[in-house]
């Protein structure tokens, strides 16, 4: 650990093992609110466009999505990146575990999502694709939850993947309604938001 480093650990109180691993929570946190604030505002954005919204609702939209790009970029700039080669045995394991899983739940998650749309496709309803699509990327959330030790995830995947399967029933337009995709969107920005505040404490 560099000594300014050192020193923020020691006048926050933080041992310089749980330092590093606050910096890592961090910094992996912004990077998935930042990955996580595009898919939900390109979902709000279809969904908006469906709708035939009106320009207000894209202004909102729109200071929403860069208000968490701004959150996750200063907590980026504001969290000294961590030297992965010196890190406790313990920890390197830790990381190394969650790498493995966030690896295989997102190729896990463009294989499902690849089958999905085809599935209904060919079972002669592709105006499910987006919902299909959607369960899958709720579903991809519990593995992360458990890779990377962040239960809000569970929450994020299970209302997801549930609103998939329900909005098609719940209005005329089923799975191609745009409120689908906006809600869906939210969830996603939703999630984001939390992310950020949670290492903003």
């Amino acid at each position: 650990m560099t000594r300014p480093a050192a020193a923020l650990a020691s006048t926050i109180g933080l041992t310089p093992a749980r330092d590093v691993s606050a910096r890592l929570r961090a910094r992996g946190r912004a990077m998935g609110a930042l990955v996580v604030t595009v898919f939900g505002t390109l979902w709000a954005g279809a969904g908006l466009a469906g709708w035939g919204a009106p320009a207000w609702s894209w202004v909102v939209l729109a200071v929403a999505a860069a208000s968490l790009v701004a959150s996750a970029i200063r907590t980026l700039r504001a969290t000294p990146p961590v030297d992965e080669s010196a890190l406790p045995a313990e920890l390197a394991a830790r990381r190394r575990r969650g790498d493995r899983i966030f690896r295989w739940a997102v190729v896990g998650e463009g294989l499902g999502i690849f089958l999905a749309v085809n599935v209904v496709a060919n079972l002669g309803h592709p105006q499910w694709q987006p919902a299909a699509a959607m369960l899958v990327v709720g579903l991809h959330f519990l593995p992360l939850a458990v890779g990377f030790g962040y239960r809000p995830h569970v929450v994020t995947g299970l209302a997801l993947a549930a609103w998939a399967l329900a909005y098609p029933w719940l209005f005329a337009a089923g799975a191609m309604a745009p409120a689908g995709w906006l809600v869906a969107g939210a969830i996603l920005m939703a999630s984001a938001l939390v992310s950020l505040r949670s290492v903003a404490r």
